[in-house]
């Protein structure tokens, strides 16, 4: 098993431009598993794909950094690739509430984690730019003291629809940029044009985010426009969610039972998992 250090070390040599480098998101052990087991290049947690493992909706302040780093240490515990921190918002309003959350994400043995500028509050969903940016400050700082190979990655949540939205988001992601962090993302992009309209404005590495609907764009055409990383959040979260409820009506609803056709082997899937030693 890899040490921290050189967990920190490989994910931070992963992102150059250009290489798309794919990390999907488990969302517990056994996941994690699987996917070390097909030899990504890293992984990373999904704060959406954890909450609803406890039941919980995602983005409501439901999940606590304690709750979270310990379902981080899972995962790492399962694999020998890097591993990023989904950390939401940093599990705080103050730029003391994400020095914190560094320093725990750091500790359990992240190799890097991403904070984001949504405030969980509905009513004002994103936190003023110069809010934002003393956040991601304040977490550069803590980073650079401890393991300054960990990989911090600043994310903009806002909307990018419109020519104004997505100024504010550049604006926003250079603001991160010239604060320290080592890769930014901006959720919401997935149109061609507007991703290498960032491409072009932002001097950082950028994370694009794949496991969703309707996104067409392949890995070696993210690379090829310079795209340092692929993320899929809370994708598989999804697919697997949707089979269980797809299943459980099938029964219900048709009191028939050939969703289990569709069913993979166990053998297709137990051979990832952990066995007696």
């Amino acid at each position: 098993m890899q040490t921290a250090a050189n967990r920190r070390a490989t994910f931070k040599a992963l992102h150059e431009k250009g290489r798309a480098f794919l990390m999907p998101n488990p969302f517990d052990t056994g996941t994690a598993r699987i996917l070390d087991g097909l030899r990504f290049d890293a992984l990373a947690t999904s704060s959406a794909g954890y909450a609803w493992t406890r039941g919980v909706k995602d983005a409501e302040g439901l999940i606590s950094r304690n709750e979270a780093l310990s379902h981080a240490a899972d995962v790492i515990s399962a694999t020998s690739l890097p591993v990023n921190g989904d950390l939401e918002n940093g599990f705080g309003d103050s730029p003391e509430d994400v020095v914190e959350t560094i320093k725990g994400a750091i500790e359990v043995g992240l190799a890097g984690c991403s904070i984001e500028d949504y405030t969980t509050d509905p009513r004002k969903p994103y936190y003023p730019l110069d809010l934002a940016v003393e956040r991601i400050k304040a977490a550069v700082d803590a980073k650079n003291t401890i393991a300054p190979d960990f990989v911090l990655t600043a994310r903009s949540e806002g909307p990018v629809q419109t020519e104004h939205e997505l100024e504010e988001t550049i604006k926003r992601l250079n603001a991160f940029v010239e604060a320290g962090a080592d890769c930014v993302y901006a959720p919401e992009l997935k149109d061609k044009e507007q991703i290498a309209r960032v491409l072009t404005a932002v001097n950082a590495p950028l994370n694009i985010l794949a496991g969703r609907k309707n996104f067409h764009l392949t890995r070696k055409e993210l690379g090829d426009m310079g795209v340092a990383r692929v993320s899929i959040g809370a994708g598989l979260a999804r697919i697997a969610f949707g089979a269980f409820i797809t299943a459980a009506e099938d029964m219900k609803d048709g009191g028939a039972f050939g969703a289990f056709d569709r069913a993979s082997g166990i053998i297709d899937f137990e051979d990832f998992m952990k066995a007696k030693p």
